[in-house]
């Protein structure tokens, strides 16, 4: 049969569509709607070289690729091709500032409980409340700051040692804020040096704003204002010649310059003394040891920032010891389940108050206490307090009380937690501010008899974890209170269960 050029393509078109449809999926595969690389009947297509691995890596599940990683296959790229991957280059780390700050605050607040301590009756000197008219105090207080000279009437050691410390500690702080900062050691290096500065002037703002700031010593404990006038250099009063009022230029410039200088010193020692150690020695506990012994103000700022005592961030990948890495291994191990939640607690227990010590207006003699102050020794009632961490090693507290007896007393507290978990135990220290309300049981209508005070309380305790959500607590608190005339001393101790979460 002769076929002519109009029939033969037809039939070219014919065959060549039956070829076409028998390389098409099967309607099984097509109807289950499934991905085509579930389809053996299809023909797999090889992507291009530079697609490969990326496709490669997008198919793995993470762990598989963390395994493959580490087998280190020879058919696997340099660890420098894949760095300078477009697709892969790291982002350049910024300063971790909110991070910082709270480090701050934190570190000042925990001076703040000392400065509260140490000049409670300061404090409240304006009517029994801080704070008190206190734009006129601080405007008061920066008047006499321009004109006060170089003595601020402290002890010798506290301008020149005690807040270079203050300085050296805030400069840390930077410094392990700062991802460009935080690996350097002592060097010559522009790049050192330009880091140390930035923590200088970081070491500057805070030591201002603790010196002269809104927060500030001037403004908690009333230096340089009419409330508290100005004194001898024995402390008395009242005083006529060469007169001292709290405030000073040595602090402000004390603090950053020999700061700094404490600073670059225990870079210096870790780099010239400790290193040495560390290459003379496998010994865990004498290395750890000679860390915090030569860089203790640098052991300071790392509690603040979550790390070890003896954390180095120059050479730790963890910051631990021998034995500690081998718990965190372990622990990592775990199921969700058995972990230990530790975002905080809710704590409820019994609460005892002991003896009450009384000293009248600034005077450290303990004298008799008047009646109302009297009536609010041995109490007994509850107490109960909730913790949310915000650091590794501290949280917010929120602490209520209520002690009866002679009188009726409640408490309102808040303030920071600090401790750190060994084993089952947590040992830990709080510093709490707020206020306590007394009052008399008898005739509770009368307002003579009752009284409210502004309170601090400086306190240590310590959890023995029972099972993963319980835990048995024992604190005890000494409470400070101003309730009349009299500055009130009190010991407040509590038990109960401590709930975590």
């Amino acid at each position: 049969m002769r076929v002519t050029t109009g029939s033969f393509v037809p039939l070219v078109v014919l065959i060549l569509s039956a070829v076409s449809f028998s390389q098409l999926p099967s309607s099984r595969c097509d109807s289950s709607k499934r991905a085509l690389q579930d389809c053996t009947s299809l023909t797999p297509v090889e992507p291009p070289p530079d697609q490969l691995f990326a496709l490669k890596l997008g198919s793995l599940d993470p762990t598989a690729i963390l395994a493959e990683s580490s087998e280190g296959t020879t058919d696997s790229k340099p660890a420098s091709e894949e760095a300078t991957h477009p697709s892969v280059l790291p982002k350049k780390e910024g300063f971790h500032w909110g991070r910082a700050l709270t480090e701050s605050f934190t570190f000042l607040v925990i001076e703040q409980a000392y400065v509260v301590h140490t000049d409670f009756s300061w404090v409240v000197s304006e009517n029994g409340i801080p704070f008190n008219h206190y734009w006129r105090d601080y405007m008061q207080s920066l008047s006499t700051w321009t004109h006060s000279g170089w003595n601020d009437g402290d002890p010798n050691w506290f301008g020149y040692v005690g807040h270079p410390i203050q300085g050296a500690l805030t400069g840390f702080i930077e410094i392990q804020n700062d991802p460009q900062g935080e690996k350097l050691e002592f060097s010559k290096t522009k790049a050192y040096w330009w880091s140390r500065f930035k923590a200088g002037l970081w070491n500057a703002a805070y030591s201002t704003q603790w010196n002269l700031g809104p927060l500030s010593e001037v403004t908690v404990e009333k230096y340089g204002t009419k409330d508290r006038p100005p004194w001898n250099y024995d402390g008395s009063y009242p005083c006529s010649k060469h007169c001292l009022t709290g405030v000073g230029q040595i602090d402000i410039v004390m603090t950053p310059l020999a700061g700094t200088g404490w600073l670059i010193g225990e870079d210096f020692l870790d780099k010239e003394l400790v290193r040495r150690v560390e290459d003379a020695t496998e010994n865990r506990l004498l290395i750890d040891t000679v860390r915090v012994g030569l860089n203790p103000i640098r052991g300071g700022a790392n509690v603040l920032h979550g790390r070890s005592l003896w954390y180095r961030a120059s050479r730790d990948a963890q910051g631990m010891s021998l034995v500690n890495d081998q718990k965190t291994a372990s622990s990592a191990r775990e199921t969700p389940k058995t972990q230990v939640p530790d975002h905080g607690d809710v704590f409820f227990g019994y609460s005892h108050t002991g003896a009450i010590h009384c000293q009248m207006g600034f005077a450290d003699t303990t004298t008799a206490c008047d009646p109302l102050s009297a009536k609010a020794a041995s109490l007994s009632g509850w107490n109960t307090s909730l913790e949310k961490k915000y650091l590794r090693y501290f949280g917010l507290v929120a602490d209520l009380g209520g002690q009866y007896g002679g009188v009726n007393q409640r408490s309102f507290l808040f303030g920071l937690r600090g401790g750190a978990s060994i084993g089952r135990f947590r040992p830990f220290a709080e510093a709490l501010f707020g206020a306590v309300h007394v009052q008399e049981s008898e005739n509770s209508s009368t307002a003579a008899n009752s009284a409210t005070s502004f309170a601090e309380a400086l306190g240590l305790g310590i959890d023995f974890r029972l099972m993963r959500l319980l835990s048995w607590r024992i604190q005890a608190d000494a409470i400070k209170t101003e309730l009349t005339e009299f500055t009130q001393q009190n010991l407040r101790v509590a038990s109960g269960l401590a709930i975590r979460f």
